[in-house]
């Protein structure tokens, strides 16, 4: 294990680099022998602030809305209006166009900069605004964001940039009742020999990260932006305000009370889908969700499909509809519902209901679009399911009879008065058919029926649509007469390709129909349906497999993929013993996905791991946090995924006991814990919210509301408490009870019609809260609050850092957003009781090679999409709409980390221009400067790095000891360790 100290290493500036870093890290410079910058001298010295930071004093204040300040520095505004906002100050805002466009009002302005070292600018915004156009948490429509340009040239890019906007208004406030702090570097190579530069703000729309084309990513702006107070450059990384700034006091927290009525929209909803899903739903369009929640209903008691054959019928018919999809299109499997989970819900049902089958899988896969749906009207509620009445039919009515039937449990039941009215009904989808005559026929039983009376009248349509050729009525006799059968046989017109059957009743009387037919030609190539049986071991095996050979890098959607492979494999366990891989193969997925153990990527077609990474990366590091690149924020919250996991071992017949899962599973979700802000929300009641500041992808801040688990799309905050029944994990989930914050997260579940969040609702309401209740009380609470014992949290793999300190939180990371090299920015989130600070700022690294990616001029992402459907975007994205703008930052070079000789290919054999790039951004040694705070962070897994002298830092604290190491000491730093100092 050699010894690596920093003088050494080949990835130190060369000379001419030196004035690129030292403003930032001057001081390290200095201790490791390079020449250091000369930094402009502060006119005055700054106040320490509450938390003792030391500070200078800024180069430069603008005050917005100030005349005299806006004189001084030459400010000029488009679209903007001068306000006052909070706490009495002054502020500018920027408006929309007219029309509307994507790009808003700008301020344009001149400040001081240092000519040697890093510049920052440090914006200062009131922490109630906010966008109120949705509930918390859901994507506003005014979502604006404003974005920094230094002499013309755009500074960082405009969505999951290093260098990241000045600020994207949220849907809930950041710090209310204070102003905060974010603060990013100007590019050294513009601010080098110079004392002012000329900045603009530009208000901009929001964006869609998802979108697949530049309409879809761009929205326009339509309401004014957000207050901007005041703008500072300065040359320390930390900004300290000027004394005397008014910032906002200190909030006081209260609970929040009231809301408990959410309970009984959830229960409403819950009760409304399930009636919907057993009586009136098409089973055959059924997507996963609503066939696992039908599932779940038949198990429950308090459902209306409890122990309802009705209920099995419907799941089986929904499988036997997805497996006809299926075969008509590969993407049923690949793309729909819950991406690279495939048909694993499948094979969950079957599990959950496998005791309650009887014989149905020894029978036909239903929905044929070669039959006709529900034909004995056994399916539906008030009317059949898979029937429809044209809106224009006059007179007449249409219903679901359960009190007449010539075979099963129902018919359907026409009804007309006058001599001039008609009920009518046809099936819906049309039914295809093919070439040949087929016969068509129904059972009518009348009473009173005069006039031309019932009758049935199949239509012929091409492949368009388009009718093809006229009416063919057959009628039943009139009068009053038990079941008749009638029918008739058709040749299938040239072009015609489907079918509708019509059921009419003409004149008066009442008429009801049972048991449609259709009945193919002999020798007809009309596909016969396979057996159930057969069909869902095809569903089964077919997705297994193919998750297997596409099995996702991404710690989340490997997650979801191996739970995917999983559920398949307990499907195929029960339908076809012999196919089924081993238990210990199939959770050896699961364990590769919560880094159990290595992950080894997608197998080949004989089974053999591929290893793009090698065999030593690991989807969840020591630390227990996921990973993508670095430490992922809300996307890291994968409890739900979790839970899924484990009940899919857990539940239903065969399920087995799985410690080892729970253990881990367990240990992921308190890691979180650390990644916690504890602080108020709009309404002052205190609120714990996940860290995602630091987080690499979707920019959501302040994060969403968060103890244990958040409710998303799939989780509920409750179920993690439920499913493990962790002392810790349920003390901080009654906190949360404790602090009022569980039904603000609910109105998701009541309101958003989606079958995913109805699955989700359905268990928050037969599961989750039931069981919840039923805890006893534990103290453990939210490691991040102010009353909580210090702590030092630290993950080499992700290159991040969760630091307790008294009344102040920090949160580092160091291995931030670098996605094709090395690029010696931090992202930073100071939070105390008074304030929020948020920053990217420059620090240095060692141990990174010879090799260089050169950032492209590039305006919304600094990327290219790691993936090879993503071939339609282009690398760096679709640019904004308007003016063409140009990147500050481009031509910036970033040295490669190394790779592990393993790793074939780090790009995962996508090679698009600046493509992401697992693993070369992430510098085997890390040193950074924050305040008082001086983190070293050794990430390689066989270096040893020496700690430079740091004479001007001082002597201070290691925060995970308690020793003072001074100034002069040079302690070592082994493989995967972090050093955390504070002098303050």
């Amino acid at each position: 294990m050699p010894d690596a100290p920093i003088t050494a290493v080949p990835s130190a500036p060369r000379r001419r680099d030196v004035l690129k870093y030292a403003g930032a890290t001057g001081v390290v410079a200095a201790a490791i022998g390079l020449p250091t910058a000369v930094t402009a001298t502060p006119a005055y010295a700054a106040e320490p602030d509450a938390a003792g930071a030391r500070g200078r004093a800024p180069l430069d204040v603008v005050v917005f809305g100030d005349t005299d300040s806006e004189t001084a520095h030459n400010l000029t505004a488009t679209l903007s209006d001068t306000v006052t906002g909070g706490l009495g100050q002054s502020a500018r805002v920027l408006n929309p166009t007219e029309p509307a466009s994507y790009a808003g009002g700008t301020l344009k302005f001149e400040v001081a900069v240092s000519p040697t070292g890093t510049t920052y600018v440090t914006v200062r915004l009131w922490g109630d605004d906010y966008d109120d156009s949705s509930a918390e948490a859901a994507s506003g429509t005014d979502m604006w964001r404003l974005q920094l340009f230094c002499e013309g040239k755009q500074v960082g890019h405009q969505d999951q940039g290093a260098v990241d906007n000045l600020d994207i208004l949220d849907t809930a406030p950041r710090t209310p009742g204070r102003f905060f702090f974010h603060t990013l570097p100007l590019p050294e190579k513009i601010t080098a020999g110079r004392k002012k530069v000329t900045l603009e703000i530009r208000a901009l729309g929001r964006i869609w990260s998802y979108g697949q084309n530049q309409a879809q990513l761009y929205y326009n702006m339509t309401t004014p932006s957000r207050g901007i107070y005041r703008l500072y450059t300065h040359t320390d990384p930390r900004f300290v305000p000027p004394k005397g700034e008014v910032q906002g006091p200190a909030p006081t927290p209260k609970p929040r009370t009231g809301g408990e009525g959410i309970l009984d929209d959830i229960k409403a909803r819950v009760q409304k889908d399930q009636k919907y899903l057993l009586t009136s739903a098409t089973p055959a369009t059924l997507d996963g969700w609503a066939m696992q929640s039908l599932a779940e209903g038949y198990l429950w008691s308090g459902s209306p499909a409890y122990q309802q054959d009705a209920a099995v019928d419907r799941v089986l018919e929904a499988i036997d509809g997805r497996y006809l999809a299926w075969k008509a299109d590969d993407t049923v499997m690949t793309g729909s519902d819950q991406q690279w989970q495939g048909f694993g819900r499948v094979g969950l049902v079957l599990a959950l209901l496998w005791e309650h089958l009887g014989d149905r899988l020894d029978t036909q896969v239903t929905g044929s679009p070669y039959a006709i749906a529900n034909p004995g009207f056994e399916s539906g509620a008030d009317t059949p399911t898979g029937w429809e009445k044209p809106g224009w039919a006059p007179g007449g009515t249409w219903a679901r009879d359960t009190t007449v039937a010539r075979s099963g449990s129902a018919s359907l039941k026409l009804t007309a008065t006058g001599a001039g009215d008609y009920s009518y009904v046809y099936s819906a989808p049309r039914t295809r058919v093919g070439s040949g005559t087929y016969t068509y026929g129904a059972w009518i039983k009348t009473d009173g029926v005069t006039g031309l009376g019932a009758h049935i009248d199949p239509l012929f349509f091409d492949a368009s649509g388009n009718l093809v050729g006229s009416d063919h009525k057959v009628y039943a006799t009139t009068g009053t007469h038990d079941w008749e059968y009638v029918s008739v046989d058709l040749a299938t017109p040239s072009g015609a390709t489907q079918i509708e059957m019509h059921l009419r009743l003409t004149g008066p009387g009442t008429a009801w129909f049972d048991d449609v037919t259709l009945v193919a030609p002999t020798g007809t190539d009309t596909p016969v349906p396979p057996v159930r049986k057969d069909a869902y071991v095809d569903m089964l095996k077919s997705s297994r497999d193919y998750w297997r050979r596409h099995f996702p890098h991404y710690s989340n959607q490997s997650q979801i993929c191996a739970i995917g492979i999983y559920q398949t494999n307990r499907g195929l366990r029960l339908l076809a013993p012999d196919l089924a891989l081993s238990e210990d193969k199939a959770r050896d997925y699961l364990y590769q996905s919560l880094g159990i153990k290595p992950y080894l990527g997608p197998e080949d077609a004989d089974g053999n791991p591929t290893k793009p990474l090698g065999e030593s990366y690991y989807q969840v590091t020591k630390a227990g946090l996921t990973r993508e690149l670095g430490y992922v924020g809300n996307y890291g919250e994968v409890m739900d995924w979790l839970v899924m996991m484990y009940e899919s071992v857990t539940r239903g017949y065969g399920g087995q006991e799985a410690p080892e899962l729970r253990e881990q599973m367990v240990r992921m979700t308190k890691a979180r814990g650390a990644f916690r802000v504890v602080d108020v929300d709009g309404d002052g009641c205190r609120i714990s919210r996940i860290e995602t500041v630091i987080g690499w992808r979707n920019e959501v801040y302040p994060g969403e509301i968060g103890y244990a688990s958040r409710t998303a799309w799939d989780s509920n905050p409750l179920m993690t408490a439920v499913a493990f029944k962790d002392p810790d994990i349920v003390g901080w989930t009654q906190e949360m009870i404790a602090d009022g914050q569980l039904y603000p997260q609910l109105t998701l579940q009541a309101e958003h019609t989606w079958t995913r969040v109805g699955l989700n609702a359905l268990r928050f309401v037969s599961h989750d809260w039931p069981e919840f209740q039923a805890l006893a009380a534990r103290p453990a609470r939210i490691p991040t609050g102010w009353d909580r014992p210090d702590f030092v949290v630290t993950d080499e793999e992700n290159g991040c850092v969760a630091v307790k300190n008294g009344k102040e939180l920090l949160f580092a990371s160091l291995y931030w957003r670098a996605r094709q090299g090395v690029n010696n920015y931090a992202r930073i989130h100071q939070v105390t009781p008074t304030d929020q600070r948020s920053a990217t700022i420059r620090q240095r690294t060692a141990g990174a090679t010879g090799d260089t990616f050169t950032a492209r001029d590039w305006i919304l992402w600094d990327y290219a999409i790691n993936d090879p459907g993503a071939a339609a975007i282009p690398p760096g994205g679709f640019p904004p709409p308007g003016e063409t703008l140009h990147q500050a930052l481009a031509g910036d070079v970033y040295h490669l980390a190394p790779v592990p000789a393993d790793v074939p290919d780090p790009t995962l054999g996508v090679h698009f221009d600046g493509v992401e790039t697992m693993l070369v951004g992430r510098a085997p040694f890390y040193l950074c400067e924050y305040g008082d705070y001086l983190i070293a962070m050794n990430t390689s897994t066989d270096k040893v790095f020496t700690l430079p002298a740091r004479t001007d830092f001082g002597p201070a604290r290691d925060l995970a000891t308690g020793k003072t190491v001074g100034a002069g000491q040079c302690p070592k730093l082994g493989p995967r360790s972090t050093l955390v100092l504070y002098r303050g």
